[in-house]
C-alpha cells in the first residue's frame, strides 16, 4: 500500500497494522489547528491512528485540483519518469505545494535556498510551507519545523531517513501533501467515500492481516463520527457498511465480522448511555440558569427524537438481527438502551411543555437592573407553582430546587453584570457602593419573596413546598456576603488610598518634627494598601464566582493585610504622638487623622488619642498651677523678684490663654466630660494669674525702704574676700535690685512710690560713677593677676606703694558725696601704669629666657648628613668636631640667660630680705628650666642618631656607614668589623653628656647662696629617657647586626666553592667515572657560579649600613677558575685512558676470530663470538662519539693533550673500518665451517623422538592409574618414569644446542613437557591418597572423647580441596584413583557435622539420653570402644538431623547457663565505689560508668535469655536475676539522685543566714541529713552493690528523703525569687552564685568575685570602712581593665541585704556616669584644640560618648551653614578638623601611654575614623540638610537641654542614654554593614519590636548588637545555648531582661 500523499516507500503489513506517520522531529508531532470562528481543529499529529487517513484525504483532494494528473495508482507514471536524468528538485517541489492564495510572483529567491538547503541535506527531513496569518499581507514561509502558531493552509514534504532525494528517487522517498484547517469534516467524507470501501472491496489482504485492521478501522471511523457531529451538539451512530450486503445467516457464521459488528454496537451503547446521562450533567451545572434548562429539555428532544431515528435505519436494524442470531450478549444492553431513549424523549417533551411557561419572565429577569428585579419575582415563583402542581415528571423535590436554583443564578448573573469590579479596583467608591447595596438589596428580597411564596403555598395547596433552602439560596448568600466584602474593599480605599470617585483626596500635612516620618509612614501604607489591592485585582475574576473557594483565601489574606495597615496606622498615630508636646500639636494630628475614625481599631486608638490631648491640657493647666503654687517662680538673672514674677505671672497666663483658643477652635474634638473639666480648671487659673500680679505689686511696694539713699553712704571700693589679694567694687546691690525693678513695673503700667522714685532719679549719675571706679579697679588687678603667688613676694615694694594710692578709695571717699573729685581716679590710675611697666619688663625677660631655652634645646650635638656616607673613622671625627662649635653656641647662650636675668636684678637689688629669698626661688626655678632645655637638646640628639640608625618608624633609614666583605682565608668578615661599629655609636651619648659638663647652676652664679643640686650634666645623664634612648640605639645596632649576618648567610651557598678540598673531590669524582655531559655542565656549572655571583649585588643598603661586597666576589671568582683548571685535567687523564682501551679492544678481538675452528664446541665459541660482536657493534660504535667529544670539550676550553694521543686519536676511525672488514671475512670463513657439522646433528635428532615415543606410550598404557593398586607401588612406578624422563630431557638439551649453532630452532619437545605435568599431577594424586589412608587408619581407632574435631575438618576440608582442584585439571584424563579418593574424602565430609554435633562439650547427660531414645540403640557415650568406627557401626549418620537439633539446642542451654554464671560472678564482686565528702564523717557514692554499663550490659542479657526457647531449664534463675538487677539499678538511682540534692542544699543549709529565712526547711533537711549519714555509713563498710542495695526498707526511706528534698528545694526557690524581684539582675546569676552571695551578706568583700556577673564592667568596688561603726562604703568601681571612676556624692553604704546596697549602687552607678557625662562634655568644649590632655583625664566611657555628642553637635551646624550658604565648604572645613584630630590622636598613640591610655585611645580613634567617613560621605552625596535621609541615618547623640540628658537618634527613633558602665571596652570598626544593622535594630526598638540577626557563624551578629548596646549605654548579656539551658532558666533570663531593661 502506498502513501497517497505524493509519493513514497512500499508499506509492509506489519506497519499497516499500526497506521502511524513516523515525524522527524519532536518538534513537528505538534497539533496544527487554527482558533476562533467556525473553523476545526487540524490534523498533523492529533492522534496516531488518524494520521494516515488525514494525509489521504489531503491527497486525495490535491488528486481533485490537479485532475488527472496525479490518480491513487499513478506511480507507473512517477516510475517512467525516474528514468529520466538528475533534474533540478526546486521547481518540482514549487510545482507540488497547493495553497489556494499562492501566487507566482510571491516566490523569492530566499525560498529557493531554503528548498535546495533541505534537498541538500540528507539529515532534514522535513520541509513545510505556509502563509504568515501574524502579518496583513500573506507572506510566504517556508522552514524546517512545523509552526508553533495556527495557519490556515499548510504543504509539507517528508523524505525518508538519511536519503539523499535526487529526480530519480524523489517519488519514492519523499511524501508531500497539503492539509486544511476543516480537517475532520473532510477527514469523514474522504474515509467513508473513499478508502473504506477501497479497503471492504479488497480481498488481495491475507485474512489475519485484514481482520486486525478492519476492527482497528471500525474502532477509527466509530470515534471519527462521533467527534464530528458532537462539535455540533448532535449524537450520530456509526454504522459500519462492512457486511450489509450479505445475508443475515451468513454474517453471523463469520466470527471475526461478528466480533467487528459487537465493536460498534458497543460503541452505540456507550453513545446512547452518555446521552442518557447528560441530563444529569445539566443537573449538576452550577452556573446555568433557568432559560438554559428550556434551552437544554429543548436540544434533548431534538437529540432523543435523532436517535429513535437512526435506531429504525436498516444498517442499524440488520446489524442487530446479525448479532441477536450468533447470540451475541451485547445486544440486550443495546434494547435496553433503545427503550431507555423512547422513555427519555416522552419525558423531555412533558418537561418542554412546561418549562415554556417560565420562558418570558426569566427573559425579562435576564434583561432587568438589580432594582428592577423583586417586583418580577412574585411572578416567576407563581408559575413554578403551576409547574409543581401539574408536571408529572419536573415535580420531583430535586428538579425543583434545581429550578429555583438556577433562579437564584440568573439573579446573581444580572446582578454581576451591574457591578464594575474595574470601577471598584479604579477608585470610585461612591458609585460602587451604591451599586452593591442595590445588589445585596436584591438578593435579600429574593429570598424574603420565596420565604412568603413558600409560606402562602403551604397554606393553600395540598401539595407541600418542602424543599431544601440551604441548598437553594447557598449561592445566593454567597454572594450577598462577596458583596459586603466589596464594601469593605471600598471602604478601605476610601480610607487607606484617600479614593472618591477615581480621584484621591489630598494628602493633609504634617508638622513637626516627625511631619516627614509620619507624611512616609501614610504613604507606605497606601504603598502597601494598593499592593494588596492589586493582589486582590489580579484575582477579581473570582471575587463574583461564589463557586471559588480562592477568593475567601485571597479575601483573608486582603483582610489580614487590612488589619496589618490598621495596626500601621495605629502605630502611626501613636508615633506621630510620641514626640507631640503641647496641645496645639495633638490638636493638629488629631484634626489629619480623623477620616480613619470609623475603623473601629483606629477609632478606639484616636479616642485614647483625644484623651491624652485633653489629658496634656490638663498637664499644661497643671504645670501652670505647679508654677503658680511654687514658693518662688524660677526667674533669671536679670530678672527682678515682684517685677519679675509679675512677668512670669503674664507669661503663664498668655501661655494657657492659646492653648484654650486651640481646644474651642477643634470643633470635631467631641464633648467628653475631659474636656469639661479642663475648661473649667482654665477659667479658675486665669482668675487666679491675675489675682497673683496684683498680690506681687503690692508686695513689692511694701518691701521698699522708707529712706533708701542711706544706703549710697558706704566706700568705693572694698578688699574682695574671693580673689586674693584684689579690690571689688562696693556698691549696694539692692539699689540695682531696686532700679530694676521700677522700670520693669513701670513697663507693667503700674505707679512707683515717691520715695523710690526719688532715687531713681540719680539712677544716671551713679552709673557714671560706677564705671570709673570700676577702671581703677581694673587697673589694680590687672598687675595682681598677672603676677603668681611667688611673685607677688618678688614685687612686694612696688604693690605695697600702690596700695597707699587706692587707700581713700577703701575708707574716706563715699558714694553719696557730693562732687567727688577726679584726682583719685587720675592718681591712681597713673601710679598703676607705673608699676604696671615694671611687671612688662619682668614678664619679657621671662619670655625671652624661655626662647634662649627653646633655642638651646634645638641646637643639637649630632650632626647627620642623610645623603652622606662614612667611611671607617669619618664619622667619629665629624661629630667630635661638630660637637666643639655646638658647645661654644650652648656656652654663649648660657651667657645670655645670665645677663638677662642680672638685668631683671637691677630692679629688685635694692629691695628687703624677703624679696631677695624671693629672688633665690626665682632663679632656681629659671635653672630648672634651663636644665630641661640642656636635657631636651642631649635628648633630641639621641632621637637623631637613634633616627638614623632605626628610621623614623615610617622609612627605613638612609645608608650611614659602607662597610666592606672580605674572604679572610675560609671565613667571610666585616671591614670595619660590627664591634668597631657599635663602639663608634656607643660612645657618641657620654660625649654629648660630657659637652656640656662646664655649665653652672643659675643661683651659684646670681645668688649670694651656692645650690645644693648636682650639676646639670650628672643630671641629664641619669634620666630615664635618656637611658632609654641609649637603649634604643644599642637596640638598633644589635638589630642590625643581626640583618647583615643574615645577609652574610646567603653567601652561604657559595660556601663550598672555598671549603671544599679540590684535590680530594677530584679524586671522588673520577671514581663515578662521570660521563661527557657531566664534565661539561660541572665545568660550565662554574662559570654559571662566576656569574651569578657577578651577578649579586655589589652595593647593597641594611639598614644604615652600606655594604660593598666586591672583595668577596673577586675571591669568589678566583676560586671558580682553580676549580675549572681541576676537572679540564682530570678530563683529559680519562679520555686518553679511554682512547687506549678502545685501540687495544679491537685488536684483540680482530686476532681471535680469524683463527680457524677445529670442534663443535670452537666452532658455537666462534659463531658467539662472531654473534656477539655483530650485535654488540653499535654499542663498540657509540664508545667512540663520546672520546672524540671528551677532546672536543677540552679543546673548547682550550685544554694541552700530547702530540701521540693526538695521533691515536686521528686513526681511530681508520681502525674501527678495518675492524669492521674483520667482522666480515670471519663470517665467510665461518659459514664454511658449518656445514660439516651439520648431517651428523639431523641424525641424532630424530633417534631422539622414537626413544620419546616409546616412553609416552609406556606411560599411557602401564601408567598407575587405578584405584587397585597400592600406593607405594604407584610412587615407585612414578618415580621410574621419572628417571627416563630426566635422561631425554638432557638428550635433548645438548641436540638443541648443537642445532642452535646452524641457526636451526628447535623448541622443546611437547610431549616431555607434557609427560612431565602428567607425571607431577598423578604423584600428587597418590600423595593425597597416601596421607587420607594414613589419617584415617589413626582417626577410627581413637576413642571419641579424644577426638579433635577442629584438626580433622580442617585437615579432611584442605586436602579435599586439593583433590577437588586435580580433579578440574585431569578431568579429560580419566583417571580412577583422583574419583576415588575425592569420593571417600567427601563421604567423610558429610559424616562430619554429625561428629560435631556428637562432639559439642555443651551435650550433657540429658542430652545424650534424649538421643538415645531418638536412635532406639543403647549405647555408652563414655566406653573406650566408643569410636569412630563405631559410629558408623550404629549407623548414627541416618539421624544426623535430629543429633544436630539437639546439639544445637545444647549450646543454646551452655551459652545461657554460661551468661547465669558470668553474672553470678559479676555480682558477687562488683562494689559501689563510696568514697569521703568534705572531710566532715560523710561519704557520697561515686558515679561508676563501670557499674551502669554492667547493669545495662546485664538486663540486656537476661532479656535476651527470656526471649529465648532454650530456657525453660534455667526459668527461675533468669527471673531472680531480673528482678535483681532492676532492684539494684532503682537503689543506686535513687541514691545519686538524693545525693544530687543533699549535696546541693548541705553546703546552703551550712550558712546562718540561710537556716533563719528558711526554719521549716531546715529542720527538714536535718533530718534527711541524719538519715543520709545512716545509709552511706552503712554502704561504706559494706560496699557490695548486691548486699548493699538490698537492704531492708533502703528504697522506700530514700524515696521518702527525696520528696522531702524537693520540697525544700521548691522553698529555696521561692526564696530566691524575692530577693531577684528585689534586685533583677540576680536574675542573670545561677542559684548557686546568687545562694554565694546571699550568704555573704555580712561580708561585702566576699561579693566582689560575683559583681561582674551583675554588671557589664564593673569588676569590683573600692571598698574602705568608715568610722567607729566599722561599716563598709564603696567609694567608687574599676573596671576589668583597671580603670577607676569614683562616685559622686555620698559614698554607698554596704550594711543591710545584700540586695539592697546592689540596687544603691546600681543608682549610683548611673547618677555618676550622668554627672561625668556632663562635665566632660563641658570639659571637651573648653579643650576642643587640646584634646590630648582631655583624653587622658576622662574615663573612656566618658570619652567615647562627649566626643560623638560634639561631632553631632558640628556635624548639624556644618549641614546647616551647608544648606544656608549652598556650599559644602562648612563640611570640607569639618574634615579637616577631624583628620587634623586623628593626626594628633596618631601622633599621641606612638608616644609613651599606659596600657589603659591606650585602649582608650584605640577606642576613641574608631569612632573618630567612623566619624569623619560619614563626613566625607556625606561631601560625596551632597547632603545638605540635617533632615536627609544620609545625615539621619547615622547614630547621632546628643545632649537634650530640655530633658538635661543624653539622647541616641537614628532615623526617626530616639533612645534615651543607658549610662551602664562599660569600662575602657573596646569598640568595633563600623563598617556599611554595622550601619544597617544598627539601623534595623533601632527601628525595631522604636516599634516596640526586637531583633534577631541572622547569618553565618564568625559574622559578627552578636559583637554587632553588642557594640549598638555599648553605643546606647545599655547592658548587654549574651547567653550561650547549652545542653543545661531548661525552660526554667529561660525563664529566668527574660524575668531578668524585663525587669532591668537590658538586652538579651
Amino acid at each position: 500500500m502506498s502513501d497517497s500523499g505524493g509519493g513514497g516507500e512500499q508499506t509492509s503489513p506489519e506497519e499497516v497494522s499500526t497506521p502511524q506517520l513516523q515525524v522527524p522531529s519532536p518538534q513537528q508531532q505538534d497539533t496544527l489547528s487554527v482558533e476562533g470562528g467556525d473553523t476545526q481543529p487540524g490534523v498533523d499529529g492529533s492522534k496516531p491512528g488518524s494520521r494516515i487517513a488525514s494525509r489521504m484525504s489531503n491527497n486525495v483532494a490535491k488528486s481533485e485540483q490537479n485532475g488527472s494528473e496525479h490518480s491513487g495508482d499513478g506511480e507507473t507514471e512517477y516510475e517512467t519518469d525516474s528514468e529520466e536524468e538528475d533534474i533540478d528538485l526546486v521547481p518540482v517541489i514549487k510545482g507540488h505545494v497547493l495553497l489556494s492564495k499562492l501566487e507566482p510572483e510571491m516566490w523569492t529567491e530566499q525560498h529557493d535556498e531554503v528548498i535546495r538547503g533541505w534537498v541538500d541535506n540528507p539529515s532534514s527531513r522535513l520541509l513545510v510551507l505556509h502563509f504568515d496569518p501574524l502579518t496583513q499581507d500573506k507572506v510566504l514561509c517556508c522552514g524546517n519545523a512545523i509552526p508553533s502558531y495556527t495557519v490556515e493552509e499548510l504543504t509539507y514534504f517528508i523524505r525518508s531517513p538519511g536519503v539523499e532525494l535526487t529526480g530519480q528517487n524523489f517519488y519514492s522517498k519523499c511524501q508531500f501533501g497539503t492539509i486544511h484547517t476543516s480537517h475532520i469534516h473532510n477527514l469523514l467524507k474522504l474515509m467513508n467515500g473513499v478508502f473504506a470501501p477501497l479497503f471492504f472491496e479488497n480481498k488481495s489482504w491475507p485474512d489475519s492481516i485484514k481482520n486486525d485492521f478492519s476492527a482497528q478501522l471500525h474502532k477509527f471511523m466509530g470515534s471519527l463520527t462521533d467527534t464530528r457531529y458532537k462539535m455540533e451538539g448532535h449524537t450520530v451512530l456509526y454504522v459500519p457498511s462492512e457486511g450489509l450486503n450479505l445475508t443475515v445467516e451468513d454474517a453471523a457464521k463469520d466470527k471475526e465480522l461478528v466480533q467487528r459488528l459487537e465493536t460498534a454496537m458497543i460503541h452505540w451503547t456507550r453513545q446512547i448511555k452518555e446521552l442518557l446521562s447528560s441530563q444529569d450533567a445539566m443537573e449538576t451545572a452550577e452556573n446555568a440558569g433557568p432559560l438554559e434548562e428550556i434551552e437544554f429539555w429543548r436540544y434533548r428532544c431534538e437529540d432523543l427524537s435523532g436517535i429513535s431515528e437512526q435506531l429504525d435505519n436498516p444498517g442499524i436494524k440488520k446489524i442487530q438481527n446479525i448479532l441477536e442470531t450468533s447470540k451475541s450478549s451485547y445486544v440486550s444492553p443495546f434494547i435496553k438502551q433503545s427503550k431507555h431513549i423512547q422513555d427519555g424523549s416522552a419525558q423531555a417533551q412533558s418537561n418542554l411543555h412546561f418549562l415554556k411557561l417560565l420562558k418570558e419572565p426569566c427573559e425579562e429577569l435576564s434583561k432587568a437592573s438589580p432594582k428592577n428585579i423583586p417586583p418580577m419575582l412574585s411572578r416567576l415563583l407563581n408559575t413554578i407553582r403551576v409547574i409543581w402542581v401539574n408536571s408529572e415528571h419536573y415535580k420531583s423535590r430535586e428538579r425543583l430546587t434545581g429550578l429555583l436554583r438556577k433562579v437564584s443564578n440568573a439573579i446573581i448573573n444580572r446582578c454581576c453584570k451591574e457591578i464594575s469590579l474595574d470601577k471598584i479596583f479604579d477608585g470610585f467608591v461612591v458609585s460602587s457602593i451604591r451599586c452593591l447595596n442595590e445588589s445585596i438589596e436584591c438578593c435579600i428580597a429574593w429570598k424574603e419573596t420565596y420565604t412568603k411564596t413558600s409560606k402562602m403555598h403551604h397554606r393553600c395547596s395540598k401539595q407541600g413546598w418542602v424543599l431544601d433552602q440551604t441548598s437553594i439560596f447557598a449561592q445566593t448568600d454567597a454572594f450577598v456576603q462577596r458583596c459586603k466584602d466589596l464594601l469593605e474593599v471600598c471602604e478601605c480605599q476610601r480610607h487607606f488610598a484617600r479614593m472618591e470617585e477615581g480621584n484621591q483626596v489630598p494628602l493633609p500635612c504634617f508638622a513637626g518634627q516627625r511631619g516627614l516620618e509620619v507624611t512616609r509612614s501614610l504613604i507606605e501604607i497606601e504603598g502597601t494598601f494598593n499592593k494588596n489591592i492589586v493582589i486582590l485585582k489580579e484575582v477579581k475574576r473570582t471575587i463574583l464566582d461564589v463557586k471559588a473557594t480562592s477568593w475567601h483565601d485571597d479575601y483573608n489574606k486582603f483582610r489580614s493585610g487590612v488589619k496589618d495597615l490598621e495596626v500601621m496606622v495605629q502605630n502611626t498615630v501613636t508615633s506621630s504622638f510620641e514626640t507631640v508636646r503641647t496641645v496645639e500639636q495633638g490638636v493638629e494630628l488629631l484634626d489629619a487623622f480623623r477620616h480613619f475614625s470609623s475603623r473601629e481599631a483606629i477609632r478606639r486608638t484616636l479616642d485614647k488619642k483625644i484623651v491624652e490631648v485633653f489629658t496634656m491640657f490638663n498637664e499644661e493647666l497643671n504645670l501652670v498651677k505647679r508654677e503658680l503654687t511654687r514658693k518662688a517662680p524660677i526667674l533669671l538673672p536679670t530678672q527682678s523678684k515682684y517685677a519679675g514674677s509679675a512677668h512670669w505671672a503674664k507669661s503663664l497666663k498668655r501661655r494657657i490663654d492659646h492653648v484654650m483658643k486651640m481646644v474651642e477652635d477643634a470643633f470635631f474634638l467631641p464633648q467628653t466630660g475631659a474636656g469639661e473639666e479642663s475648661r473649667g480648671q482654665y477659667l479658675q487659673l486665669a482668675q487666679a494669674l491675675d489675682e497673683y500680679v496684683r498680690k506681687t505689686f503690692g508686695e513689692f511696694t511694701s518691701s521698699i525702704e522708707k529712706e533708701p539713699m542711706k544706703r549710697l553712704e558706704v566706700p568705693l571700693m572694698i578688699r574682695s574676700t574671693e580673689r586674693h589679694g584684689m579690690l571689688d567694687l562696693n556698691f549696694d546691690r539692692a539699689l540695682l535690685k531696686l532700679f530694676n525693678e521700677i522700670h520693669y513695673w513701670e513697663r507693667l503700667m503700674f505707679e512707683v512710690p515717691h520715695h523710690a522714685a526719688e532715687v531713681y532719679q540719680r539712677k544716671d549719675d551713679l552709673r557714671g560713677l560706677r564705671e570709673n571706679v570700676l577702671l581703677v579697679i581694673r587697673d589694680y588687678n590687672h598687675i595682681i593677676g598677672a603676677l603668681s603667688q611667688e611673685e607677688r613676694g618678688l614685687f612686694r615694694e612696688r604693690i605695697r606703694f600702690l596700695d597707699k594710692k587706692v587707700h581713700p578709695g577703701l575708707t574716706k571717699l563715699q558714694w553719696a558725696s557730693k562732687g567727688v573729685s577726679e584726682f583719685f581716679v587720675v592718681e591712681c590710675r597713673n601710679h598703676a601704669s607705673k608699676v604696671q611697666a615694671i611687671v612688662d619688663d619682668y614678664k619679657l625677660a621671662n619670655m625671652n629666657i624661655s626662647k634662649l631655652c627653646k633655642k638651646v634645646s634645638e641646637t643639637l650635638l649630632v650632626q647627620i648628613d642623610g645623603r652622606r656616607v662614612y667611611d671607617n673613622l669619618q664619622f667619629e671625627e665629624d661629630q667630635t668636631r661638630h660637637q666643639d662649635s655646638m658647645k661654644s653656641r650652648l656656652q654663649t647662650t648660657h651667657t645670655d640667660i645670665v645677663e638677662y636675668m642680672r638685668n631683671t636684678y637691677e630692679f629688685f637689688r635694692n629691695d628687703g630680705v624677703e624679696v631677695q629669698n624671693h629672688w633665690y626661688r626665682y632663679t632656681e626655678k629659671m635653672d630648672r628650666m634651663v636644665e630641661e632645655a640642656y636635657r631636651l637638646n642631649i635628648k633630641w640628639s639621641l632621637q637623631e642618631l637613634s633616627k638614623s640608625i632605626n628610621g623614623d618608624g615610617k622609612s627605613p633609614p638612609n645608608p650611614l656607614f659602607r662597610v666592606k666583605i672580605v674572604l679572610d682565608k675560609d671565613k667571610v668578615e666585616f671591614s670595619p668589623t660590627l664591634k668597631k661599629l657599635a663602639s663608634i655609636v656607643g660612645s657618641i651619648g657620654g660625649q654629648l653628656v660630657q659637652s656640656i659638663s662646664s655649665l653652672q647652676r643659675l643661683p651659684s652664679l646670681l645668688t649670694r647662696k651656692k645650690s645644693n643640686k648636682d650639676p646639670i650634666y650628672q643630671m641629664i645623664e641619669k634620666d630615664s629617657e635618656i637611658m632609654k634612648l641609649s637603649h634604643v640605639i644599642n637596640v638598633g645596632m644589635s638589630n642590625n647586626a643581626t640583618h647583615l649576618h643574615e645577609y652574610l648567610s646567603q653567601w652561604d651557598n657559595y660556601r663550598e666553592i672555598w671549603e671544599i678540598d679540590k684535590d680530594m673531590f677530584i679524586k671522588r669524582y673520577r671514581r663515578l667515572n662521570p660521563s661527557v655531559s657531566s664534565f661539561d655542565s660541572d665545568i660550565a656549572r662554574y662559570s654559571e657560579v662566576a656569574n651569578n655571583v657577578q651577578k649579586e649585588e655589589t652595593i647593597l643598603n641594611i639598614q644604615f649600613v652600606l655594604l660593598d661586597c666586591s672583595p668577596l666576589k673577586f675571591a669568589i671568582l678566583t676560586h671558580c677558575n682553580e676549580w675549572q683548571n681541576k676537572f679540564t685535567t682530570l678530563l683529559r687523564d680519562m679520555a686518553t685512558q679511554k682512547l687506549n682501551d678502545l685501540f687495544n679492544f679491537l685488536k684483540e678481538h680482530a686476532e681471535k676470530l680469524s683463527k680457524p675452528p677445529t670442534t663443535l664446541d670452537e666452532l658455537g665459541d666462534s659463531i658467539a663470538l662472531l654473534e656477539k660482536l655483530q650485535h654488540d657493534l653499535p654499542s663498540i660504535e657509540s664508545h667512540i662519539p663520546p672520546i672524540v667529544e671528551q677532546f672536543a670539550i677540552l679543546e673548547k676550553y682550550e685544554v694541552h693533550i700530547p702530540d701521540e694521543t693526538h695521533v691515536m686519536l686521528d686513526g681511530l676511525g681508520s681502525e674501527w673500518v678495518t675492524f669492521q672488514q674483520c667482522l666480515i671475512d670471519s663470517e665467510t670463513m665461518l659459514k664454511k665451517h658449518k656445514e660439516k657439522f651439520k648431517t651428523g646433528l639431523i641424525h641424532s635428532s630424530d633417534e631422539f623422538k622414537k626413544q620419546v615415543g616409546s616412553l609416552l606410550d609406556d606411560f599411557q598404557n602401564n601408567g598407575p592409574f587405578a584405584s587397585n593398586i597400592a600406593w607405594a607401588e604407584a610412587l615407585s612406578n612414578i618415580d621410574e618414569l621419572r628417571q627416563q624422563m630426566n635422561t631425554l630431557k638432557e638428550q635433548e638439551a645438548t641436540l638443541r644446542r648443537g642445532l642452535a649453532i646452524f641457526k636451526i630452532d628447535q623448541p622443546p619437545s611437547k610431549e616431555i613437557l607434557a609427560l612431565e605435568k602428567d607425571l607431577e599431577l598423578l604423584q600428587s594424586a597418590w600423595e593425597m591418597t597416601r596421607d587420607w589412608e594414613s589419617m584415617w587408619e589413626e582417626w577410627k581407632l581413637i576413642q571419641f572423647t579424644d577426638l579433635q574435631t577442629d584438626n580433622m575438618e580442617l585437615s579432611s576440608a584442605q586436602l579435599y580441596k586439593k583433590l577437588n582442584k586435580l580433579s578440574r585439571d585431569v578431568k579429560d584424563k580419566k583417571w580412577e584413583i583422583v574419583d576415588h579418593s575425592k569420593g571417600r574424602i567427601d563421604q567423610f565430609k558429610r559424616t562430619m557435622p554429625l561428629i560435631q554435633a556428637l562432639k559439642n562439650p555443651a551435650m550433657r547427660e540429658r542430652h545424650w539420653t534424649q538421643l538415645i531414645h531418638e536412635v532406639q540403640k543403647p549405647f555408652d557415650f563414655k566406653a573406650d570402644d566408643f569410636t569412630l568406627e563405631k559410629i558408623i557401626e550404629l549407623g548414627l549418620d541416618q539421624f544426623a538431623e535430629q543429633i544436630s537439633e539437639i546439639s544445637g539446642a545444647a549450646s543454646k542451654e551452655l551459652s545461657i547457663e554460661q551468661a547465669i554464671n558470668s553474672i553470678r560472678e559479676t555480682w558477687d564482686i562488683q562494689t559501689l565505689e563510696i568514697g569521703p565528702y568534705k572531710d566532715r564523717g560523710h561519704f557520697k557514692l561515686k558515679t561508676s560508668d563501670e557499674l551502669f554499663q554492667s547493669l545495662e550490659d546485664n538486663q540486656v542479657t537476661l532479656s535476651t535469655m527470656k526471649a529465648s526457647r532454650y530456657v525453660r531449664p534455667f526459668e527461675r534463675d533468669v527471673d531472680y536475676w531480673e528482678r535483681t538487677l532492676s532492684h539494684i539499678l532503682e537503689v543506686i538511682e535513687i541514691i545519686l539522685t538524693v545525693q544530687r540534692q543533699w549535696m546541693y542544699l548541705e553546703n546552703i543549709f551550712l550558712g546562718e543566714d540561710i537556716r533563719k529565712q528558711l526554719p521549716r526547711e531546715s529542720a527538714e533537711f536535718d533530718d534527711v541529713n541524719t538519715n543520709w549519714k545512716i545509709i552511706m555509713s552503712r554502704l561504706n563498710k559494706d560496699n557490695n552493690a548486691l548486699r548493699g542495695t538490698h537492704h531492708e526498707g533502703l528504697h522506700e526511706t530514700l524515696n521518702d528523703m527525696n520528696v522531702k528534698l524537693e520540697e525544700i528545694q521548691k522553698s529555696l526557690d521561692m526564696y530566691l525569687e524575692t530577693k531577684r524581684q528585689i534586685f533583677p539582675r540576680f536574675y542573670f546569676l545561677s542559684n548557686d552564685d546568687l545562694l554565694e552571695i546571699l550568704g555573704q551578706s555580712k561580708n561585702p568583700e566576699a561579693v566582689q568575685p560575683h559583681l561582674k556577673k551583675c554588671f557589664d564592667n564593673i569588676v569590683k568596688l573600692k571598698m574602705q570602712k568608715m568610722g567607729i561603726s566599722s561599716k563598709f562604703e564603696a567609694a567608687g568601681m574599676f573596671s576589668a581593665d583597671g580603670e577607676f571612676v569614683e562616685f559622686v556624692g555620698q559614698a554607698i553604704i554596704l550594711d543591710g541585704p545584700v540586695e539592697a546596697w546592689l540596687c544603691d549602687v546600681e543608682r549610683t552607678m548611673r547618677f555618676t556616669l550622668k554627672d561625668l557625662l556632663k562635665q566632660c562634655k563641658l570639659s571637651l568644649k573648653k579643650n576642643l584644640s587640646k584634646r590630648d590632655k582631655w583624653v587622658k583625664e576622662w574615663a573612656g566611657q566618658m570619652l567615647i560618648t562627649s566626643s560623638q555628642i560634639q561631632w553631632t553637635a558640628d556635624s548639624t551646624k556644618a549641614l546647616a551653614q551647608t544648606k544656608e550658604r549652598g556650599d559644602k565648604k562648612a563640611l570640607k572645613s569639618m574634615k579637616k578638623k577631624q583628620v587634623s584630630m586623628l593626626d594628633k590622636f596618631s601622633e599621641l598613640i606612638r608616644g609613651n601611654l599606659t596600657k589603659l591610655q591606650r585602649a582608650k585611645l584605640v577606642a576613641l580613634i574608631t569612632m573618630e575614623v567612623h566619624a569623619r567617613d560619614v563626613i566625607e560621605k556625606l561631601i560625596k552625596s551632597g547632603c545638605n540638610d540635617v533632615t536627609a535621609f544620609e545625615w539621619l541615618m547615622q547614630l547621632r547623640v546628643y545632649w537634650d537641654k530640655e530633658i538635661d540628658d543624653c539622647v541616641v537618634r537614628q532615623t526617626n527613633t530616639q533612645f534615651q542614654y543607658g549610662y551602664e558602665y562599660l569600662g575602657n571596652s573596646g569598640r568595633l570598626v563600623i563598617t556599611p554593614l554595622t550601619d544597617r544593622c544598627y539601623m534595623t535594630l533601632t527601628t525595631a526598638l522604636h516599634l516596640k519590636r526586637g531583633g534577631s540577626p541572622k547569618g553565618p557563624a564568625g559574622t559578627g551578629k552578636t559583637e554587632t548588637t553588642k557594640d549598638l548596646g555599648k553605643a546606647l549605654g545599655n547592658y548587654v548579656i549574651v547567653v550561650n545555648c547549652s545542653e543545661g539551658l531548661d525552660f526554667k532558666s529561660m525563664g529566668r533570663m527574660y524575668s531578668g531582661l524585663a525587669q532591668t531593661g537590658a538586652w538579651g
